[in-house]
């Protein structure tokens, strides 16, 4: 696979390097993918360790075997080469897919495979990954990102967590985010769900704001609502709870674990339309924690950017010694973010 290819080797295992998620993976009305948290985790390190490379045609990238495990939480697990094996299949068979219009109003779907071929051998201490060229634009010299950092994401468990925890990034700047919540049905592809679908259970969305949100409503939202309705206004938005375990009586469920895991602070309100609930605003806060290390990052970042420009400015020589030399890079976690979302 890719025998003309360099291959960019990874060795080393960092938490503290950031990840860059292309916010044009997040336009809701366009675009679908989905994976396990796994595969989520694979897709983020896969875009580690190419985010920054400017060669036009994309390098292989080959895992250290041990420390992609340490990474995945497999490094104890007495089947990790069989899931592995599985989370490599699960992201090059999930596609990105795309959902658009053309100027005169035709209907177009897309659809890119992340990765085209691995080799994962017992005997061989790399896992060799060829990544889909079709899908550069999401991965490098990106425009507009949100920067996340595996020591967050990597105790997230599961794959609705890992999926909106890049969201709550984008927006936590503005600390608001209003989303339909059809829209969110369709970009997790749930809209064929029985359980969340409205026309096969009468109380579909309250099963979706529970299961999949993690929030269910409180006493202070139902007497605000009961006073909107007798005065004929909108009702304010209020905080819902998040949904707690039966039997331990802790908070559970999405929302809670990025609060509780990450450096962002994440609770949200439903919106009634009518008698239903339609839209979903989420209230996000960077913890005060992480405020001052994120100013030393972002400066950090900024002359980094500044460094980068300069040194894109001047002609590159090419010779078959440098692409040798390329080959095997400095480890995709020990480098700082080049810029801040």
């Amino acid at each position: 696979m890719g025998e003309q290819n360099q291959v960019q080797k990874i060795e080393k295992y960092n938490e503290n390097k950031v990840v860059r998620v292309s916010q044009e993976l997040y336009q809701l009305d366009k675009i679908r993918w989905r994976m396990s948290t796994l595969g989520y985790r694979l897709l983020f390190a896969i875009s580690q360790s190419v985010s920054s490379i400017e060669e036009e045609i994309l390098p292989d990238v080959g895992f250290d075997k041990q420390s992609l495990f340490k990474y995945l939480g497999l490094d104890n697990n007495n089947d990790k080469y069989n899931r592995l094996a599985e989370t490599l299949a699960e992201v090059g068979q999930n596609m990105l897919q795309f959902a658009t219009k053309k100027k005169n109003g035709a209907q177009v779907w897309q659809g890119y495979t992340w990765i085209t071929a691995y080799n994962l051998a017992m005997d061989e201490k790399y896992v060799q990954i060829c990544i889909n060229p079709k899908v550069r634009q999401f991965l490098m010299q990106l425009n507009k990102y949100a920067c996340i950092q595996p020591k967050y994401y990597l105790k997230l468990s599961s794959d609705y967590q890992n999926w909106f925890y890049p969201y709550f990034k984008n927006y936590v700047k503005l600390h608001q985010w209003k989303v339909s919540i059809d829209d969110l049905k369709n970009a997790l592809e749930l809209t064929e769900s029985p359980t969340y679908d409205p026309k096969k259970n009468k109380n579909a969305n309250e099963r979706f704001l529970s299961d999949v949100i993690g929030i269910r409503i409180n006493d202070k939202v139902k007497a605000e609502q009961r006073a909107a309705k007798a005065e004929k206004r909108t009702a304010k938005l209020i905080e819902w709870d998040y949904v707690t375990d039966k039997n331990t009586k802790k908070v559970t469920g999405t929302l809670a674990a990025i609060s509780q895991f990450t450096d962002i602070n994440v609770t949200a309100c439903a919106v009634k339309t009518g008698r239903s609930y339609t839209h979903l605003v989420f209230f996000m806060s960077e913890k005060t924690t992480s405020i001052s290390r994120n100013r030393k990052e972002q400066e950090a970042a900024k002359n980094q950017a500044e460094n980068d420009m300069g040194k894109r400015q001047q002609p590159r020589k090419r010779s078959a010694k440098n692409q040798d030399m390329k080959a095997i890079m400095q480890d995709m976690f020990n480098s700082q973010p080049t810029a801040e979302a």
